[in-house]
């Protein structure tokens, strides 16, 4: 997930480390699951979405963006994933440069 059209811009149109911890531990399909230690960046929450099939999607921050873990995992549907990332006002980018657009209506049904 980046604010930035494609992954490479992320640094000029940052998520920053502040605003991902707030809107995930303000969200309520999002769950704080642990942590993880990344090399340069320090000990950060993981956060974990689970499918209505029950699987589940890690995500976690580095660099502003936010990275998902296991998005193409069995039952996991990139719409709901981008449903989510428009929660956040970003984008859901996949590795490949691909976008993914949410369930019709899904932002201004937030508003």
């Amino acid at each position: 997930m980046t604010r930035a059209w494609d992954l490479m811009g992320s640094k000029e149109c940052p998520i920053t480390f502040e605003g991902w911890i707030a809107f995930a531990r303000d969200c309520p399909v999002l769950r704080e699951d642990g942590y993880l230690d990344l090399a340069g960046i320090g000990r950060q929450a993981l956060f974990t979405w689970i499918s209505p099939r029950g699987s589940t999607v890690g995500f976690h921050w580095r660099e502003g963006q936010v990275t998902a873990s296991g998005a193409h995992a069995p039952g996991i549907t990139r719409t709901a994933l981008a449903d989510l990332a428009g929660e956040l006002s970003a984008n859901l980018i996949g590795d490949d440069g691909e976008h993914y657009t949410g369930s019709p209506g899904a932002a201004e049904a937030e508003n």
